[in-house]
């Protein structure tokens, strides 16, 4: 049955037979079709159980008023979706009957392969149905997109013109039920696993403009639907937001808002990366590429300004990505994947990195700043070696900006959190909870190496941090100069970037306080979740230093480095 459903739609899409020689030839080899298609299923027996299943699909389709207009493109259209629905409904039964039925006795061969599910297709039938939704998204969906959704069918190919003047885009009172109609046969399709992915791999971003315009478009705009229809619109779209790969999503959404005025002058982004309307407060803040991933969308060319709804609508939809548990991630994979790793990709992570630290104007900043710097310091820890060095470098960038621009929230959110192992090692009061492993302690100096030595722009509020901890990281310095230990060069790449961007007097207080020729003066923490306390504490009494077993260092009790002395003594 499948392959039956598969090759009427195969009559439906073929190309012509002969170059028609009339003022509209695609037109003329669509109705051909048609005719060719209506004339099998009535008179060929072998597509009988193919005929019954569309008349059925057809009479819930007159029910719905999207089927019975005869001529011009819609009624191609309308066998197109037909069949797809067919195709749909009896994947969806054969899949059904499959679950359910009793597992298969075992097959004596040893090594035979388990069946294959009913709804799993061939590549040339893969190729079939791949064709069918082009035409269905090209004839059906796209032409009746506002202006500024979506991108056109002639920024697409040269062919996409001449389609889209066949079918003419955005205008006439149907346009809502059709592209209403179009849009739910193919997020039907997309519920069986074996359709979605070609139905939302090549054709995700036509989907999602569809779903914004139909339930999120003001009602005078354009034509009206019902309540109940844009609430539907609505939930498909948060579902297919939730339920796609995240990257995807971004890059289409960031697609979607369109090129809004481009950053110039030499300080702005690169001419592949434009600024999300909704982002930061003027307006400006965001970034995407055009055209990345998405040859059959026109390669990049700008598919004009999108409608004031639209940017607001993709810049809070962006803002919800963004905030969610690897939000940022996806936003840096968004932007870089398939990059090379050129002079390019580097200038795409700083223009992210600037993304990142723009407040969206929906959220409050101190959500936004306390959502987003946990997963800053995540990126630095990726060791990936093809996406490492990109994604430490949007991570070490993002981190900069945030305390150079927010130093308030980077004190609580960021520089709290970077410095917790040192800082800990300072608040120990002689319990046990105080010690600090390995891991915890080289991931720590390794974070502070990256954002400090490695970005190298410094500032007071870096500086200030990085002066509460000074003592301890010269502690674990000179008992990673005493022992062998992979935390000595760190530690001392550190210590002389802090000496050498300090201002002198508080470096050479500094120098005082290390070498012993200066008490450590007690100043109250005033910045907001400060404990209180002394500034520049040492290790504290009780606690030191100790070899870790992966060639790093560990604070750990006195006493219990004694009791392990003890132990080693009498083995």
């Amino acid at each position: 049955m499948t392959s039956e459903i598969l090759s009427a739609i195969q009559i439906l899409t073929r190309p012509a037979a002969e170059t028609l020689d009339s003022p509209s030839p695609l037109l003329d080899a669509l109705e051909a079709n048609r005719a060719a298609l209506l004339e099998r299923l009535h008179g060929d027996g072998g597509l009988e159980e193919v005929r019954r299943l569309r008349e059925e699909v057809k009479a819930a389709a007159a029910a719905a008023g999207w089927y019975g207009e005869e001529g011009g493109v819609w009624s191609f259209v309308q066998e197109l979706l037909l069949l797809l629905l067919a195709l749909t409904r009896h994947l969806r039964l054969q899949l059904r009957r499959f679950e359910e039925a009793p597992p298969p006795p075992a097959s004596p061969a040893p090594h035979a392969a388990p069946p294959l599910p009913p709804d799993v297709l061939s590549v040339a039938q893969q190729k079939t149905l791949a064709a069918a939704l082009q035409f269905a998204v090209c004839l059906g969906l796209c032409p009746h997109l506002a202006p500024g959704v979506g991108t056109p069918l002639r920024r697409r190919s040269a062919f996409g013109a001449q389609v889209e003047a066949l079918a003419g885009r955005g205008a006439g009172p149907q346009a809502g039920p059709r592209l209403l109609a179009t849009t739910e046969v193919l997020l039907r399709a997309g519920e069986l696993p074996s359709l979605a992915a070609v139905v939302f791999g090549r054709h995700l971003g036509d989907v999602m403009a569809a779903l914004c315009q139909l339930g999120h478009r003001p009602l005078r705009d354009g034509p009206a639907l019902s309540e109940d229809e844009r609430r539907r619109c609505k939930d498909a779209l948060k579902n297919l937001l939730d339920k796609v790969y995240q990257p995807l999503v971004i890059r289409e959404l960031l697609l979607l808002q369109g090129a809004p005025k481009q950053v110039g002058g030499g300080g702005g982004l690169p001419p592949h990366i434009y600024v999300p309307a909704g982002w930061g407060t003027s307006g400006q803040g965001g970034a995407g590429p055009r055209g990345g991933g998405a040859g059959e969308r026109g390669g990049g060319a700008s598919a004009g300004p999108a409608p004031a709804w639209l940017r607001r609508l993709c810049g809070r939809l962006l803002s919800e990505r963004l905030v969610q548990p690897g939000g940022v991630q996806a936003v840096v994979r968004a932007v870089l994947e398939g990059g090379t790793g050129g002079e390019s990709d580097w200038r795409k992570c700083d223009a992210v990195a600037r993304i990142l630290v723009a407040c969206p104007q929906s959220t409050s900043p101190d959500q936004y700043f306390r959502l987003l710097c946990p997963q800053i310091l995540n990126l630095l820890h990726f060791r990936d070696k093809l996406t490492a060095q990109q994604f430490q470098r949007v991570a070490t960038r993002a981190a900069l900006s945030v305390v150079q621009e927010q130093p308030a929230f980077a004190r609580r959110y960021l520089l709290r959190p970077l410095l917790a192992a040192l800082r800990r090692c300072t608040a120990a009061d002689g319990g046990g909870g105080a010690e600090v492993d390995e891991a915890e302690l080289s991931q720590c100096l390794d974070d502070v190496y990256k954002v400090c030595v490695v970005g190298n722009s410094p500032s007071a509020c870096l500086l200030d941090a990085l002066e509460d901890v000074l003592p301890v990281l010269f502690s674990l310095f000179c008992f990673a100069k005493k022992n062998v230990s992979n935390l000595r060069a760190p530690c001392q790449e550190v210590l002389l970037w802090y000496l050498s961007h300090a201002d002198p007097p508080a470096a050479l207080a500094a120098l005082r306080r290390l070498s012993g020729l200066q008490e450590v003066e007690e100043v109250e923490e005033v910045e907001e979740g400060g404990s209180g306390g002394s500034r520049g504490r040492d290790v504290a009494p009780g606690f030191t230093f100790s070899p870790g077993s992966d060639g790093g260092a560990r604070l750990r009790s006195t006493q219990t480095c004694r009791c392990f002395a003890i132990g080693a003594e009498r083995q």
